[in-house]
C-alpha cells in the first residue's frame, strides 16, 4: 500500500472513530445542538416557568420550547466564540446572578425552620394593618414622574410646594425635566405606615415615591376601596408574616457570619463606627420597604 493509500485509510479510520463518540439525541437528551446537549430536565425547567393555560397541550408546547432553547443555546454558542464569556462585564454579572441564585437558595433552606405563625398572630396583623385589608383603597392619581437626582438638595427645594403646578414650576425653574401624567396606587401594595401618611394626607397635597431611578410625585384624585376579601386576607397575612420572619431569620444569619468574618477595606469605604450591617437581601412576597417622603 502506497502512502498516499494509507493516508486515505487512515483518515478513514479517524471518521469511525470520531462518529463513534458523536452524540446522540435520546433518553434523557431531547436535543443535541452542535455537540452540546439538551436535556430533559433542563426543558422541563422551561417548562415549569411557563403560564400554560388550562387544557393546552403539553407535549406541543414543549416541542416549541424546547425550539426556543436551541435557539438560546446556538446564541450562546455565538457569543462564546466571539469570547464575550471571558469579558470583565460578563464575569461581573455572572458572579452576581449566581450570588443571588445561592441567596435564594439559602432563604429557602432557612424557610424550612421558620415557624408558622399561629392564628391569633394573622388575625392581630390583618386588625393592625387595615391599608392592607379592610380598609384598603386603590387612589387615581395625577403625577410628574423626573429623573432621581444624586443629592437631596432638590427633593428639599420642593417641600414647601402643595401643588403639582408648584412643584412643575420648581422642576423648570432648575431645568429638570418631567413627564406628566396618570396612575394608580393599591394601599395594600405599600408599607402600612406609607399607605396611613399617604391616606392622611389633605386634598391635593403631593408626596413622592421613588421608582426604578425616578422620583414620582402625585396627587390623589379619587380612591375607591378595594378590601381584601376575607377568604384572602389570612394566606395573604400568613404569608407576609413568614416573609418578615424569614428576613429576620436571614438578619441574624448575616448578623452571626460578620461576627466571625475578616473583613478588610479599602480606606474610605469602611462604614461608620458604630454602624450596623446592611439588611438581609429582599425577599419576595412582602410589601417593599421605605418611606415616601411628604411634600
Amino acid at each position: 500500500m502506497n502512502t498516499k493509500l494509507k493516508l486515505v485509510a487512515g483518515t478513514a479510520a479517524m471518521m469511525v472513530l470520531l462518529s463513534g463518540c458523536e452524540k446522540k439525541a435520546g433518553g434523557q437528551v431531547v436535543a443535541v445542538v452542535n455537540g452540546e446537549e439538551i436535556t430533559q430536565q433542563e426543558l422541563n425547567a422551561e417548562l415549569n416557568g411557563a403560564q400554560l393555560q388550562q387544557g393546552a397541550d403539553k407535549k406541543a408546547i414543549m416541542a416549541q420550547l424546547l425550539q426556543r432553547v436551541v435557539d438560546r443555546t446556538l446564541l450562546v454558542q455565538q457569543a462564546k466564540e466571539e469570547k464575550l464569556d471571558q469579558s470583565p462585564a460578563y464575569l461581573e454579572q455572572s458572579r452576581r446572578q449566581q450570588d443571588s441564585l445561592l441567596v435564594n437558595m439559602y432563604a429557602g433552606k432557612l424557610s424550612k425552620n421558620v415557624p408558622l405563625p399561629d392564628s391569633a398572630a394573622v388575625s392581630s396583623f390583618i386588625a393592625g394593618n387595615p391599608t392592607m385589608f379592610a380598609g384598603r383603597k386603590r387612589y387615581t392619581l395625577d403625577q410628574l414622574v423626573f429623573p432621581q437626582p444624586t443629592d437631596m438638595t432638590l427633593v428639599k427645594e420642593l417641600q414647601p410646594a402643595h401643588s403639582l403646578e408648584a412643584i412643575a414650576a420648581i422642576l423648570t425653574a432648575k431645568g429638570v425635566a418631567f413627564q406628566r401624567g396618570n396612575g394608580q396606587l393599591d394601599s395594600g401594595m405599600l408599607p402600612p405606615e406609607v399607605a396611613s401618611k399617604i391616606g392622611a394626607l389633605p386634598p391635593g397635597e403631593p408626596f413622592l415615591i421613588p421608582d426604578n431611578g425616578r422620583l414620582v410625585a402625585s396627587v390623589i384624585k379619587s380612591s375607591e376601596p378595594v378590601a381584601t376579601p376575607g377568604d384572602q386576607a389570612t394566606p395573604a397575612a400568613l404569608n407576609i408574616l413568614r416573609q418578615q420572619a424569614l428576613a429576620e431569620a436571614m438578619r441574624k444569619q448575616v448578623a452571626k457570619a460578620r461576627a466571625s468574618a475578616k473583613i478588610d477595606y479599602q480606606p474610605g469605604f469602611a462604614p461608620p463606627p458604630g454602624s450596623t450591617s446592611g439588611a438581609a437581601p429582599g425577599l419576595p412576597g412582602a410589601p417593599a420597604g421605605g418611606a415616601a417622603p411628604k411634600l
